[in-house]
């Protein structure tokens, strides 16, 4: 049996087209996420899923953050935003709403919750970035998943950088 420590693979530059998002928000403060967001995701998973008719690329799911303006990690409270793509924002069901990830340019990160419980994803990922030539541009990131599957569901984190 190998004592090796399996190490996280290097973040990688690669550019995204535009994706329509069709999901549930939720908002919390960085002491409430690991209770409210996956709360919402459960049930954004288990029952508004089946009411979306044009999703697209399924299994495929994200899990996207957005910041306030001059967010403030300590006592400011962000949106967590569970969705799967769709093909339009035509007839989204009640209570869901529509977002848009942007093309562009990001620094991605395969990320393994069980394989890499050393690590945490986001720190890693701005850490590199910032020690990079690249800068990571505006309020949002993101987290994919080929599929949602619970907590321990393996994903790739975006970061949109410029």
């Amino acid at each position: 049996m190998s004592s090796g420590k399996l190490t996280i693979s290097k973040p990688e530059i690669v550019e995204l087209d535009e994706v329509k998002l069709a999901g549930k928000s939720c908002s919390t403060t960085m002491e409430q996420k690991d209770v409210k967001i996956p709360n919402m995701v459960e049930e954004f998973h288990v029952g508004d899923i089946q009411n979306i008719n044009n999703r697209i690329n399924a299994p495929s799911s994200y899990g996207m953050y957005i910041d306030p303006p001059n967010w403030d990690p300590e006592k400011d409270e962000f949106t967590w935003f569970a969705a799967v793509e769709v093909s339009s924002f035509d007839e989204l069901p009640v209570g869901l709403e529509g977002k848009v990830i942007p093309a562009g340019r990001y620094a991605s990160l395969r990320y393994n919750p069980v394989e890499h419980k050393e690590v945490e994803p986001y720190s890693y990922l701005y850490r590199w970035i910032k020690e990079s030539e690249y800068e990571q541009v505006g309020d949002f990131g993101f987290e994919y998943y080929e599929p949602f599957v619970g907590e321990n569901t393996e994903y790739t984190l975006y970061f949109p950088i410029k």
